[in-house]
Order: C-alpha cells, then structure tokens, then sequence
C-alpha cells in the first residue's frame, strides 16, 4: 500500500473511531437521563474498527492511541451508567 493510500486509511479509521467515541458519549447522556437503551451492533463496529486499526503500521497506530485509550474509557463510563441503572431498575421491584 502506497503512502497515501495508508494516510487515507488511518484518516477514514480515525473519522471513524472519533464518530463511534462520540456516540458513545451521547449514549451516556441519555442514560444519565434515564433512558434505556439498545446497542446492538456497536459491539460488532468497535471490534471491526479495532480489527482494522491492528493492521496499521506501529507508527500510523500510535496516532489513534489517544482515541482508543478515549473509546476504552468512555465505554467503561457507559456500561457502567448502564449497570447502575438496571441495578436502579431492580430496586424498585423489590418494593
């Protein structure tokens, strides 16, 4: 692959993580609100995402570093956002 062929993947890749990091941010907010949620696929995304950053040069994947250290996190906070309102869910049918 040609160096600008490799410059146009890592920027179509990283387009592509900052779009599924920012959606998993607005999946927060709207369980902060109390919203239940589906997310189906977006663990088929991420792992393809994730795949195709493996194919990277060690070099053009350090660039993403930062983002995937973001997505990491901000799925963390949402599952965790997640756990705590079906924990909230349960609590009320004990009542």
């Amino acid at each position: 692959m040609t160096n600008k062929a490799n410059d146009n993947k890592s920027a179509e890749l990283e387009k592509r993580l900052k779009a599924i990091v920012n959606y998993v941010r607005e999946c927060q907010a709207r369980v902060t609100k109390g919203e239940i949620l589906s997310l189906q696929g977006l663990d088929d995304k991420v792992v393809k995402l994730c795949d195709e950053i493996s194919t990277l040069s060690e070099n053009e994947g350090r660039i993403l570093e930062s983002q995937m250290s973001l997505l990491i996190e901000s799925l963390e906070v949402l599952a965790s956002g997640m756990k705590e309102q079906q924990e909230g869910f349960a609590g009320r049918g004990d009542k």
